[in-house]
């Protein structure tokens, strides 16, 4: 059989670490494991001092963008990491990343010395979804509202303001029409992260989910201060930075690396090497998963869970619930479709969802 060849997907993490970080609740000397995709959010558990922190991706290409970062927080001071990742400029990333590269395992090292233009550009600029994102940003939202509307959008505005100029100045004919033209078929097979996204899924209803969404989020403060949003409308963060590259946040996260390691598989080929865990982010990677084979899965998500153990992770388009189908094993604590009062920044996934390990 030939070898699989990896290509970096997901440069950024588009799930709300703060959400994320809230509901998972005290992981103070307690064994995490996380999905690492852009690998940010994975950082931002660090903040609630894990005694182990493992994370975990079937990508390689996508541990070798977290190695770097990691490198990158271990070395630099928070002003070049910003402008070395990409978040703020800088003409020197080269030079930087020529610095790194030492800390770099073999892998990792070889695969970001053949990347110098991704480096230069920034790597959270780099991957499928950032550069589909800023290809949009650039050529087609321009084509539906101004620059200037959709800083007008974001600005800070009382919640009547804000609910006012998305009825009446952003949710026109031209906004529901472009969402129905990239978010129907077949563009949306083309835009989406990756190939086998709708296999379980027939990818019909989705723009209608998406305006209804957006809708309700676009239509509240929270749209205001949401780097996601503000990634997909100008193609950068702007002022609006994810969690872990905060202020506030960077040095407790700095001082806590060093209970980080990773493991390249699926997430429940860890439990042998690591044995049960307390807390988990899983992302959505459920979204991937038949039916039967969600199933199989939630029952080895038990068995490598203590007692007590905390799970979040979201859906897009296809219900996935541990303690839908492992009632016995799994609790719900938390459905955003059924409580919509906590803020998502990540409004495009249909709910994001907490359980709990039980023994009923």
């Amino acid at each position: 059989m030939p070898k699989q060849r990896h290509r970096l997907t997901y440069a950024n993490c588009w799930e709300d670490a703060d959400l994320l970080v809230s509901r998972l609740g005290d992981i103070r000397g307690e064994k995490a494991l996380s999905i690492c995709s852009g690998g940010e959010n994975s950082l931002s558990l660090l903040c609630g001092e894990p005694a182990l922190l493992v994370v975990v991706d079937k990508n390689p290409m996508q541990l070798a963008l977290f190695e770097l970062k990691v490198a990158a927080l271990k070395s630099l001071e928070r002003e070049e990491f910003l402008g070395f990742l990409g978040y703020w400029e800088s003409a020197d990333r080269w030079r930087v990343y020529e610095l790194l590269r030492g800390d770099l395992g073999p892998s990792a090292r070889a695969y970001w010395d053949r990347q110098r233009v991704p480096l230069e550009s920034g790597v959270i600029h780099t991957g499928r979804v950032a550069r589909t994102l800023r290809l949009l940003a650039r050529f087609v939202f321009p084509l539906v509202h101004s620059r200037d509307c959709s800083r007008e959008l974001m600005s800070r505005k009382s919640a009547d303001e804000q609910a006012h100029f998305f009825r009446t100045v952003w949710d026109n004919r031209r906004w529901r029409a472009m969402v129905r033209a990239l978010f129907g078929k077949p563009a949306i097979f083309l835009i989406s992260p990756e190939r086998d996204f709708f296999e379980f899924h027939s990818g019909s209803g989705v723009a209608d989910f998406l305006l209804e969404k957006s809708r309700r989020h676009l239509s509240s403060v929270a749209a205001q201060e949401n780097h996601i949003l503000h990634y997909l409308l100008f193609g950068n963060f702007g002022q609006h930075l994810p969690h872990f590259a905060r202020e506030e946040n960077y040095d407790a996260i700095k001082a806590r690396l060093e209970v980080v390691v990773t493991h390249e598989g699926m997430v429940e080929t860890a439990f042998p090497t690591f044995g049960r865990f307390d807390a988990f982010n899983l992302s959505n990677i459920f979204e991937y998963k038949t039916p039967e084979t969600f199933e199989a899965l939630a029952g080895s998500m038990a068995a490598g869970a203590k007692l007590g153990a905390r799970f979040a992770y979201w859906n897009v388009l296809v219900a996935r619930s541990l303690s839908a189908v492992q009632p016995s094993a799994f609790r719900n604590r938390l459905d955003t479709d059924r409580d919509r009062s906590v803020p998502d920044k990540g409004w495009h996934y249909s709910r994001f969802l907490l359980d709990e390990r039980v023994d009923l």
